[in-house]
């Protein structure tokens, strides 16, 4: 009888990962040079504190354009106010995070993504990262099957 695949058995170990402190700019490079959709953010002791995904920052770019036209709108035509944007990634990470453990089973690993519609698992013992399973990993397990 075969035994099923574990998180262990198929997470990704070198996660990128960033600080809570980073400028969104920052993390909008790495992202895009890594070509990922996430990252899980750690602080300093390298435990896990939150995620953040191209989503926040698109939400983050839409808030700060209604903001910038709230600003603006007291000004004349065609002038407008032009700030830098100091914001850090713990202004828009979500501090909840989906966390499983090594041992546990890739098929309830998948069903815990669908059921709470996300695309990353993030494997810890105490709160530390020690890897991710995306949608993607499943998806190539998925190929290797056929």
């Amino acid at each position: 009888m075969k035994a099923v695949m574990t998180a262990g058995d198929v997470m990704q170990k070198r996660v990128v990962s960033v600080r809570p402190n980073m400028l969104v700019r920052e993390l909008a490079r790495i992202l895009d040079e890594k070509r990922i959709s996430g990252a899980p953010v750690v602080d300093r002791d390298g435990r896990l504190v939150g995620v953040v995904s191209k989503s926040d920052l698109v939400h983050h770019e839409l808030d700060d354009v209604d903001a910038h036209e709230a600003e603006d709108s007291h000004l004349p035509k065609g002038f407008h106010l032009e700030s830098p944007d100091r914001t850090r990634v713990a202004d828009i990470m979500t501090p909840t995070v989906v966390e499983a453990a090594r041992e546990a089973k890739v098929p309830d690993l998948a069903r815990l993504m669908r059921r709470r519609r996300i695309h990353r698992v993030f494997i810890t013992k105490g709160r530390k990262l020690l890897g991710i399973v995306t949608t993607l990993d499943l998806l190539r397990l998925l190929e290797k099957k056929r």
